[in-house]
């Protein structure tokens, strides 16, 4: 697992030595129908690879990363700093109409705060890479509504 954590930040190093500073807080949702709660606190994005977003009391939060390779969702829960985690629901679905890509609901650990989770994930393949869109939120509370939908809008953005 270590291993793959180490395969990430250096394919990050790489496109950031490729991408040039004008894409240094580009957010993997641009060019996306992704959106995230409009009350909710953003982190500036990440060479257009990686930003999350927190509920406004801290205690939910929205992850959304694009990486280039393919990625299995407990590669995900992992890069996504989200260990433990016990899968209690695993599918495919169809998003943006044709594309195949995988729900997971599971239990984990959040790195952050150190407290078990509720997670919803969804990985969905594209031809450059893997976008996989996570929202956390605390055990025995109910999901925001914007926030989970969020997840599954990883469809291209009609201009």
């Amino acid at each position: 697992m270590r291993s793959k954590n180490h395969r990430l930040i250096a394919a990050l190093a790489v496109a950031l030595a490729l991408c040039g500073c004008g894409n240094l807080t580009k957010s993997p949702a641009e060019g996306l129908t992704f959106k995230a709660p409009p009350d909710w606190h953003s982190s500036p994005g990440i060479m257009g690879m990686m930003q999350f977003w927190l509920s406004p009391d801290g205690k939910q939060m929205l992850m959304l990363f694009k990486a280039p390779a393919d990625w299995k969702s407990d590669e995900a829960f992992s890069s996504a700093d989200m260990k433990d985690a016990h899968v209690e629901v695993q599918r495919a679905i169809t998003l943006c109409g044709n594309r195949p890509a995988t729900y997971t609901k599971a239990i984990a650990t959040s790195s952050r705060t150190n407290n078990d989770a509720n997670a919803e994930m969804i990985l969905s393949k594209t031809a450059d890479g893997t976008y996989m869109a996570l929202y956390s939120y605390p055990i025995g509370t109910r999901p925001a509504p914007a926030a989970e939908s969020a997840i599954y809008e990883l469809c291209p953005a009609k201009t």
